[in-house]
């Protein structure tokens, strides 16, 4: 074998290993744990920073205050929103971005925004936990969307989650459900909006929060 082809074999055998020990550049490595770490768990400090924050708030909307539940109230409020037992719940988080009115006398009039997007993440022992509720989440809210025949728009998310589901309702309300880790994130737009939202970037701004404070991040530094 020539120098050339061991360098590429000893290559392609350095990548197997790495991707065999989670040692991806994906950001989920905090989430898979390895042989030494268990997986991350989030603590209610980390499920408020790693909710979006007022400063984060894309263009077109403003951040309203963090609500962070914890044990028996957290799986209570999971319980009741969700259906599902929430068995394994630690923590649960919420914010909304509501219309920024700032810009309604000028070209950025707040009717091009008119809408709520609700974000929520609820913190789980471990992955098993929150595999078990984000199904029981889906289920339940595609049964609210295909309830009396109506069929539920898929929608198409790419945002570095390990499973995502997401679709619109005949009422143009749209939720996007993620799973990273011991974590369910959850995006939910109404269906008030004169143009609708980009919910692949607001994903993408909630998943990508979360890798950073698994990580030790501040996600606004």
């Amino acid at each position: 074998m020539s120098k050339a082809a061991r360098g590429i074999a000893a290559g392609v055998a350095l990548m197997a290993v790495l991707t065999a020990c989670g040692g991806s550049d994906d950001g989920l490595d905090a989430f898979r744990g390895d042989g030494d770490k268990p997986p991350v768990t989030l603590t209610p400090d980390m499920v408020r920073t790693a909710l979006p924050s007022k400063a984060s708030a894309p263009k077109g909307f403003q951040g309203d205050d963090i609500d962070v539940e914890v044990g028996d109230e957290a799986v209570e409020a999971c319980s009741e929103s969700t259906e599902a037992n929430c068995g394994g719940l630690l923590s649960m988080g919420y914010t909304d971005f509501d219309t920024d009115d700032s810009g309604s006398s000028g070209s950025g009039s707040s009717s091009d925004y008119n809408g709520e997007v609700v974000f929520g993440i609820m913190a789980f022992q471990s992955p098993d936990d929150a595999r078990a509720t984000y199904k029981a989440v889906v289920a339940e809210e595609r049964g609210k969307a295909e309830k009396d025949g109506q069929k539920a728009k898929l929608v198409k998310i790419e945002a570095g989650a390990e499973e995502t589901e997401a679709f619109e309702d005949a009422d143009g309300e749209t939720i996007v459900m993620m799973r990273i880790g011991s974590v369910v994130a959850v995006v939910n737009g109404d269906g008030t909006f004169v143009a609708k939202p980009d919910y692949n970037a607001l994903a993408k701004l909630q998943i990508d929060r979360l890798k950073k404070t698994a990580q030790g991040i501040n996600p606004d530094a």
